[in-house]
């Protein structure tokens, strides 16, 4: 681009960053100060506070059934708590870690843009129709894993397109890092963790002189070398749940899992997504097309284009994002997912990449009109698609009036919960609990010390003969499925408090330990 052009260039766009971290610092203020910090957003905090300063702390009581890598970025910050409760008891901590999380998303998704050679003026627009999709600043701020995740994932793409781009094997390392890291945020990283060695292998395969023998071995060494972080970090996590809670995938097995959830689930869920194949894909493409609705045209276009150039930097994004979002549509499809819109979240990334290389190799004025407008469009069509409740059904719990009432409600129940409890002065371990669902109480609570919580080590045995443990009081979720205290522990004892929401819902019920 010419340099009178640059020059015209509005001044925030020069540093694009900076503007793009005050949108998202700003959205994590809104969530916190409105009182919508997810419950998802909140309990990773929790599983990390356990850590450090619940009655009974230890590093494995960050948990087992939701990946780690979230909470585990908390933990330099919770001592901050101490100072600043809000941090802590409120999730001001968890929404903050997730702007800085996506701004620096941002930035490595304007680094794979330079490295595609897109030019400057096309890569600006590119990386604020990223960074300003309303899909990516709503959870730039809530907190939850995916601003995480996605910089997991364009970490492992970008060092994807320095290798296929020169081949240094150096490359190889931060990338298989990268994809182990991402599993440690998601477990739909087991895609990449599965896709990338496959692609690497067949490059290393395809470009390297030789004979057969020669190019296998190299092609094995690098696919290893690419695939290795990534298999250790399944194993050793899979292996740890098991020595520990005695799970090998408690995400899966454990009775908090997502497959339970989905399970408990499954009548509302088809209610809503279709309960047979043709549904559930009618449905998958009408979230697909609010979220990316040139998704298709672009995908094939940068794909025809970059197979004439003999490019093969387009298949980093395809392997690495484009596996994510084939696994979570097959989980969909497959009855095994709650088909969250933010599951399909990595086609807004791939949709902006695809596009810059469609205009890296096609620099010509309508080309890059055309492949700008299919990008830009994906934000008035998700403004459109989050304005329908059957179609964001997360979100419409923050963004709509009533959803937002309703998640505001059971926030502000939790914090009159643990009011009432401090108030009491109990002593330490008097309140039993299933920390699943109190865990927004535990975190409101100025005397954290006085619950038996289930990351506790003697949780079971206080949960078997709880007044032999010393505890007094039962804190029960009137919602808890899985509830371990309302399903295992034995009371006759009416309740002694009870507290519901704004719109007279039972929530908790405390109930007195027969002593």
């Amino acid at each position: 681009m010419s340099v009178d052009v640059l020059t015209r260039t509005p001044q925030v766009l020069k540093r694009p960053f900076v503007f793009y971290a005050v949108v998202y610092v700003a959205m994590a203020l809104w969530f916190w100060q409105s009182d919508l910090v997810p419950g998802d957003s909140a309990s990773r905090v929790a599983n990390a506070w356990y850590t450090l300063f619940s009655r009974d702390p230890h590093l494995a009581a960050i948990g087992f059934v939701w990946n780690p890598l979230p909470s585990l970025i908390l933990l330099p910050f919770l001592p901050l708590g101490l100072i600043f409760p809000a941090l802590t008891q409120q999730g001001l901590l968890v929404v903050l870690v997730s702007a800085a999380l996506m701004t620096a998303t941002v930035a490595v998704l304007h680094d794979v843009l330079r490295r595609s050679d897109v030019p400057r003026t096309a890569r600006l627009v590119l990386t604020a129709a990223f960074a300003l999709h309303p899909m990516i600043v709503i959870y730039s701020g809530n907190g939850m894993s995916e601003a995480c995740f996605l910089l997991c994932l364009m970490l492992a793409v970008r060092a994807l397109v320095i290798w296929l781009a020169d081949g240094r094997a150096e490359q190889l390392v931060p990338l298989g890092l990268a994809i182990g890291l991402a599993y440690g945020a998601r477990y739909e990283a087991l895609a990449p963790a599965a896709a990338v060695p496959v692609l690497v292998f067949l490059t290393t395969l395809w470009r390297t002189p030789g004979d057969r023998p020669r190019r296998i071995a190299l092609a094995r060494t690098d696919a290893v070398l690419a695939g290795l972080p990534g298999l250790l970090a399944v194993i050793l996590w899979a292996l740890a749940g098991k020595l520990i809670v005695g799970q090998w995938f408690a995400t899966f097995s454990s009775q908090y899992g997502n497959s339970a959830q989905v399970s408990a689930n499954a009548t509302g869920i088809s209610s809503v997504t279709g309960d047979d194949l043709p549904g559930r894909i009618g449905y998958w493409l009408q979230q697909m097309l609010g979220l990316a609705p040139l998704f298709v045209v672009v995908l094939v276009a940068a794909l025809v284009v970059a197979w004439r150039r003999r490019d093969p930097r387009v298949l980093a994004a395809v392997t690495v994002l484009g596996s994510v979002l084939a696994f979570d549509a097959l989980a969909f499809l497959s009855g095994t997912s709650f088909g969250w819109l933010r599951f399909h979240i990595t086609v807004v990334p791939l949709t902006v990449l695809l596009a810059g290389h469609l205009i890296a190799a096609r620099p010509r004025r309508e080309v890059v009109t055309a492949a700008l407008a299919a990008v830009l469009v994906a934000i008035p069509a998700t403004v459109v698609t989050l304005g329908r409740p059957t179609l964001a059904r997360e979100e419409s719990e923050w963004l709509t009036a009533d959803g937002a009432d309703r998640t505001r409600g059971l926030t502000l129940v939790n914090r009159r919960v643990a009011a009432d409890l401090d108030a009491m002065e109990l002593p330490d371990g008097a309140v039993l609990t299933d920390a699943a669902y109190a865990f927004g109480i535990v975190l409101a609570s100025d005397r954290p010390r006085q619950f038996v919580i289930t990351p506790d080590r003697d949780f079971a045995a206080a949960v078997a003969d709880p007044a032999g443990h010393g505890v007094r009081y039962l804190l029960l979720s009137a919602q808890g499925a899985a509830d371990a205290v309302r399903l295992r522990a034995v009371t006759t004892a009416p309740p002694a408090l009870s507290w519901d929401d704004d719109r007279g819902g039972r929530q908790w019920t405390l109930v007195p330990v027969a002593r």
